[in-house]
């Protein structure tokens, strides 16, 4: 009996490391955003410095995982995917590119640097979901809208005075209740939500009387 109960325990031990007992989870897939490159600044830098805090994320925003939003104010993610970094992160660094695009600043630092900049512009990532609370949305034809919201606040540091207060924004619609579209149209948002960031941001500055580093 014994010899029996040995041989039994063996065989199940073989069995647990050969694989009976293995995940069968997917791995997540990692996605970045890619934006087309902006135009060549029209004209030379004529304003300071500027330093981008990292945005601060709404509720349920501060996480790899993408979001998205169902009927009856459900916030829910997609399973099996994630962003390559927490949103916020991701969203600082395609701003940072587009604030670089304007052609606006003498130099642009994310909230490391160790530099005294003229300007500091801080904002707050509203939305950054695929949105299905639409009629047709993930109905499996048409995919859901994508929302990118930053509300944003540009001051100068040396005196603290507020320039600007702007809501920078973008949608589309993903072609396909898939991922790699749905992904395409957080691009396609995020894009839209640049241009209106690097606009207000250069108006803002446009404004001033007499822009100048900060001392």
């Amino acid at each position: 009996m014994m010899r029996i109960l040995m041989i039994f325990s063996t065989t199940f031990a073989l069995a647990a490391c050969s694989g009976v007992f293995e995940s069968k989870l997917v791995a997540p897939q990692a996605y970045v955003l890619r934006l087309p490159p902006a135009a060549a600044p029209a004209s030379a830098a004529n304003a300071g410095s500027v330093q981008l805090q990292r945005p601060e994320a709404g509720p349920g925003l501060d996480s790899d995982r993408i979001a998205l939003l169902r009927s009856d104010h459900r916030f829910d993610f997609y399973a099996a995917s994630r962003w390559a970094a927490p949103a916020p992160d991701l969203v600082e660094s395609v701003m940072l590119d587009a604030l670089r695009a304007t052609g606006s600043f003498s130099a642009v630092f994310d909230d490391t640097a160790p530099f005294a900049p003229s300007y500091t512009l801080r904002c707050v990532l509203r939305r950054f979901e695929a949105d299905y609370t639409a009629e047709k949305g993930g109905s499996g034809g048409q995919g859901p809208t994508i929302h990118v919201a930053l509300d944003c606040t540009l001051g100068r540091r040396r005196d603290r005075e507020l320039l600007a207060s702007f809501t920078a924004q973008g949608s589309s619609v993903a072609s396909e209740d898939r991922l790699n579209e749905v992904v395409a149209a957080f691009e396609a948002a995020t894009a839209t939500a640049m241009k209106e960031l690097g606009s207000a941001t250069a108006d803002s500055l446009a404004a001033e009387k007499t822009p100048s580093e900060s001392r």
